[in-house]
C-alpha cells in the first residue's frame, strides 16, 4: 500500500512538473514561414512537425503566392535550414495560432506557440504556423502552448505579431 502511495506521489509529481512551460534560454535563429497553405491530402488532426527535406515539406504545404509586395512564399533552403511547424485540425471558428518564441535550451528547442479562437464562420479552414530555422540549431523540438497567462507570469508582453499560415489576425 505504502509503495502504490510513493508511485502515485512520483507520478503526480511528474505529470505537473511536465505541464511547466518553459519561457527561457537564447532567441534561436528563425523566420515565419509566408504564403503556404495546408495540402488538402494532409491527415485529419493536429500536428506538431519537425521537415528536414524537400519531399517531406512538399507533402504537407503547397505554395500559395499572391499579389502586391512581399507576395512570394518565404525561400527554404533544406541545406541550411529546417522547418517548425503546427496544424490544428479543420475548423469553423476563425483560429490564429502565433509564435510566440524560439527559444534554444542546452541542446534543444522551445518552440512556445499561442492559439487564440474567435467567431464562427461560414467555411473551414485549416489553422498552422510555421517557422523557418537555422541548421545550426538543434533539431530536438519541444513543442509548448502557452496562454497569455503562462507570459504575463513569465513577465514577458507578446503584441500577437507572430507568424500563421491562416488569415490576419482575428478579431476577439
Amino acid at each position: 500500500m505504502r509503495n502504490t502511495l510513493i508511485i502515485g506521489m512520483i507520478a503526480a509529481i511528474a505529470l505537473l512538473s511536465s505541464c511547466a512551460v518553459n519561457l527561457q534560454g537564447v532567441t534561436a535563429n528563425y523566420t515565419p514561414m509566408n504564403n503556404y497553405y495546408v495540402n488538402n491530402y494532409m491527415k485529419s488532426g493536429t500536428h506538431k512537425l519537425v521537415i528536414h527535406n524537400m519531399q517531406d515539406f512538399e507533402s504537407v504545404f503547397g505554395a500559395a503566392a499572391v499579389m502586391g509586395r512581399n507576395g512570394q512564399p518565404t525561400s527554404i533552403d533544406f541545406r541550411h535550414q529546417f522547418v517548425i511547424a503546427v496544424i490544428l485540425p479543420e475548423t469553423r471558428r476563425q483560429t490564429q495560432i502565433e509564435t510566440v518564441m524560439v527559444n534554444r535550451v542546452g541542446d534543444r528547442l522551445y518552440y512556445s506557440y499561442i492559439i487564440r479562437e474567435g467567431h464562427m464562420t461560414s467555411y473551414t479552414t485549416r489553422p498552422f504556423t510555421a517557422v523557418v530555422v537555422d541548421r545550426n540549431e538543434p533539431s530536438d523540438v519541444v513543442f509548448q502552448r502557452v496562454t497569455d497567462r503562462d507570459l504575463e507570469q513569465a513577465g514577458i508582453r507578446h503584441t500577437g505579431t507572430g507568424s500563421s499560415g491562416t488569415a490576419p489576425r482575428p478579431r476577439l
